[in-house]
């Protein structure tokens, strides 16, 4: 199987420049220059921090073949590309050029401009801290770094300000599908803060729903998918005075997000915290006694736990009649506490 594309980012009579993609990840750059039936010239810059050797080889192979079939196609009687294996030292920009038109004829009246030195630690195509798109959650930060009509590409940073994991999305009929490729192996709460980030940057007006792959190494670690009934919260309660009539009835929303038949999957959302998921509820109801545990990624309080039970509880009336619950409260795989509820609590 092929894991090699290249990306063009540049391309005219005389010449271009391609992004080459390993794996949907960036790790490097292909630049040529040509005449044709004269020569091609170029360099072709390879990541050794992202490509070890055997994948070097499998990219270095791709673009010699790619290389080659252009000097047939062209009929060049030489080419020379040169290649290197290494980061980056420094990219020479030229910023803030004055237009032609605003050039003084004089030359001594012209301004001085010149080529700016910009050191970049990670990847050629990052943009200027000043500008770029950023997310910040937890200690996380998501920034923008490649975008068209229908794809972006983002890296995440931690605190120290080090890339931590890269992201590619699609999207296509409203389904936004994608990887994050994580430079370790992240713990649970880091892979929920991600997609939580990833959820802000999306219009809900205009996405129906996620399925995001969560890799380290190459290996799926996670798959999270959720549907535009799990990103918009319900206002149906709000007409109904008589159900826990609470100052903080409408800070929650419980999602059923997953049907196994005896087993139901919901998500929970907090409005305050952007209507992002805050906790998942996994409940058995294949016999009268329901059983189940609410993971919640902050433990909150007393008083909020019980209202998220309540409101669980109207949701599986909907589902199915039951005699007693049992839930057990959890933070980061940590037991808060149990609660049992009896249905002539909530009739």
């Amino acid at each position: 199987m092929n894991h090699v594309m290249l990306r063009p980012d540049l391309k005219t009579a005389g010449g271009e420049v391609c992004d080459i993609l390993y794996k949907n990840r960036f790790v490097g750059t292909l630049a040529l220059v040509y005449r044709e039936s004269d020569r091609i010239a170029g360099t072709l810059q390879l990541e050794k921090e992202v490509l070890s050797e055997t994948e070097k080889d499998e990219v270095s192979d791709h673009v010699h073949t790619y290389v080659w079939a252009l000097v047939d196609a062209l009929r060049a009687r030489d080419c020379e590309v040169m290649v290197t294996y290494s980061s980056y030292d420094h990219v020479i920009a030229t910023e803030d050029a004055p237009s032609p038109q605003n050039r003084s004829s004089d030359a001594e009246e012209e301004p001085e401009y010149g080529p700016d030195w910009v050191d970049y630690s990670t990847r050629l195509e990052d943009e200027n801290p000043d500008e770029r798109e950023e997310y910040t959650m937890a200690d996380y930060e998501m920034v923008v770094v490649g975008e068209d009509d229908d794809s972006i590409e983002y890296h995440i940073y931690d605190n120290e300000d080090d890339v931590v994991a890269e992201v590619f999305l699609t999207i296509e009929d409203r389904i936004v599908t994608g990887t994050v490729d994580w430079l370790f192996e992240p713990s649970e709460e880091e892979l929920n803060t991600i997609a939580d980030l990833i959820i802000l940057d999306f219009n809900e007006d205009e996405v129906d729903g996620f399925v995001i792959h969560m890799q380290h190494l190459d290996e799926l670690i996670e798959t999270i998918e959720l549907m535009h009934e799990d990103l918009l919260p319900k206002d149906d309660a709000d007409d109904d005075p008589d159900v826990y009539p609470s100052p903080l009835r409408n800070e929650y929303t419980i999602v059923l997000a997953r049907d196994d038949g005896g087993v139901l999957t919901y998500e929970i959302y907090q409005q305050s915290r952007g209507g992002l998921p805050i906790g998942t509820a996994t409940v058995d109801i294949s016999q009268r006694q329901l059983t189940g545990f609410i993971d919640f990624r902050e433990p909150g309080s007393t008083d909020d736990r019980e209202l998220i039970a309540t409101l669980l509880m109207e949701e599986l009336d909907k589902e199915k009649d039951y005699d007693t619950i049992n839930l057990t409260m959890m933070h980061k795989n940590r037991l808060i506490e149990e609660v049992l509820f009896e249905t002539e609590h909530v009739h």
